[in-house]
C-alpha cells in the first residue's frame, strides 16, 4: 500500500479563527433547512410505533399525534409541543437507568463548558408511571444529502471538525458520529446529537464495535482502544458521502454502508490517491480545492489511528481554511454536470 507522508499543519490558530468567524457570512453557500426532525434516533435499529394518546408529561409537553414515536433499542422517541411556549420539543425516554445516567453526566459537561454546536438538554424529568428518565431535547432538522455547494460542505466540515476538537478537549469521545447524528438548527448551523454512547475517556477500554456500522473506526473491533481516534475515522466517513458528487470514480458511494468494512475505505484511499493526488497536475478542470478536500478525507480514513489526523490537525487542515474565492467553479449544479478532463502527460524524448 502507499502511503502519504503525515500531514503537517501550516497554519496557525488565528488563521481558523478568522475562517470561522467568516464562514458565517459566506455569500455562496446553498444550505436550506429541510424536513423536521423525525428521524432522530439512537444508532440502533429503530422501529415506529402507534401508541400515541396526545398525553401530557411534566404537566406541559402535549405529545403530537400526527408523528409516530419511534422506538430503538435503546430508547423511545416522542415528539411533543411546550403546552405554555409552543415550542417543538424531542422527549426521549432512556430505557435503563444506567444509559441515562452517563448521558446527562456528558451532556451536563457539555452545557457547563458551552460547548456549541452539540444539542442542548431543555430538562429532564423522570416519567411518573413507567419510572424512565426522561431527556427534553430540541426538535431539529436533516440536512439535505444531495445538492450541497462545496462552501456548504466546507461550513459542514469546520463546524464538525471543531466541535470534535472541543469534545476531544474535555477528554470526551462520541464514538457515533454518523452522518443521521449531525442535523441543522433553524439558522443552518450543525449539531451534533445523540450522546448516549458518548464515553469519557478515563483509561479503559471502549465497549468493542460500539458505534454504527458502516462508520465504526476500525480499532473499536479490537477492544484496546482507549482514546478519541475513532471519531475522526467516522468523521471521514461522513464527509465522504457529501463529498462524493465532486470526487468521482473513487468509490465513495460504498462509504457508510452497513457491509462496508476497512477494505472498503482502504479502496477509497488508494483510488483517491491514485485519481487526484497523485495526479493533481494531469487534470485542467479541477479546481485546487478538490485536491485539498481529498487530502482531508484520506488523512482522515487512515487504518492506524496514530497515522490518523487528530482533530486539532483537521481543524488547521487547507480544505477548512480556504476563501471563499477558492470555491469558484464548485457549484454543486455545475460542477457534476461536467466530465473530468486531464491534460496529456509530456513525455520527452533524448537524442544520441
Amino acid at each position: 500500500m502507499i502511503c502519504l507522508q503525515p500531514f503537517t499543519p501550516i497554519y496557525k490558530q488565528e488563521d481558523y479563527d478568522n475562517k470561522v468567524n467568516l464562514t458565517s457570512t459566506s455569500t455562496n453557500s446553498t444550505i436550506s433547512v429541510t424536513s423536521d426532525m423525525s428521524t432522530m434516533t439512537d444508532s440502533t435499529s429503530t422501529t415506529v410505533i402507534n401508541n400515541s394518546s396526545n398525553k401530557v408529561y411534566n404537566e406541559k409537553y402535549r405529545v403530537d399525534d400526527e408523528i409516530k414515536p419511534i422506538e430503538t433499542d435503546c430508547s423511545l422517541i416522542k415528539f411533543a409541543t411546550n403546552i405554555d411556549t409552543k415550542e417543538k420539543v424531542i422527549l426521549k425516554f432512556i430505557k435503563e437507568k444506567q444509559w441515562s445516567v452517563k448521558e446527562l453526566e456528558i451532556m451536563k459537561i457539555l452545557k457547563r463548558n458551552k460547548v456549541k454546536h452539540c444539542i442542548e438538554l431543555i430538562e429532564h424529568f423522570v416519567d411518573s408511571e413507567t419510572n424512565k428518565d426522561v431527556l427534553v431535547l430540541p426538535r431539529l432538522y436533516s440536512i439535505p444529502k444531495v445538492g450541497l455547494n462545496l462552501i456548504d460542505i466546507q461550513k459542514i466540515a469546520i463546524q464538525l471538525f471543531n466541535t470534535i476538537n472541543e469534545l476531544h478537549n474535555l477528554n470526551i469521545v462520541h464514538l457515533d458520529i454518523t452522518i443521521s447524528n449531525i442535523m441543522f438548527d433553524e439558522n443552518n448551523d450543525l449539531v451534533i446529537i445523540d450522546f448516549g454512547l458518548a464515553r469519557i475517556c478515563d483509561g479503559s477500554s471502549h465497549p468493542i464495535g460500539c458505534g454504527t456500522q458502516g462508520f465504526v473506526a476500525p480499532e473499536l473491533y479490537f477492544g484496546d482502544c482507549k482514546d478519541t481516534k475513532p471519531d475522526l475515522y467516522s468523521a471521514g466517513i461522513v464527509m465522504g458521502m457529501f463529498l462524493e458528487p465532486f470526487i468521482h470514480n473513487c468509490s465513495l458511494e460504498d462509504l457508510g454502508c452497513r457491509l462496508a468494512r476497512y477494505s472498503t475505505t482502504s479502496l477509497v484511499q488508494d483510488k483517491i490517491r491514485e485519481n487526484y493526488l497523485f495526479e493533481r497536475y494531469h487534470y485542467n478542470t479541477i479546481p485546487e480545492i478538490i485536491f485539498d478536500a481529498c487530502d482531508l478525507l484520506v488523512q482522515c480514513l487512515e487504518y492506524d489511528p496514530d497515522s490518523r489526523m487528530t482533530s486539532l490537525q483537521a481543524i488547521r487542515h487547507p480544505f477548512l481554511l480556504k476563501p471563499e474565492s477558492a470555491f469558484r467553479n464548485t457549484e454543486y449544479s455545475e460542477f457534476t454536470s461536467r466530465p473530468l478532463k486531464k491534460t496529456p502527460s509530456r513525455t520527452i524524448i533524448f537524442y544520441r
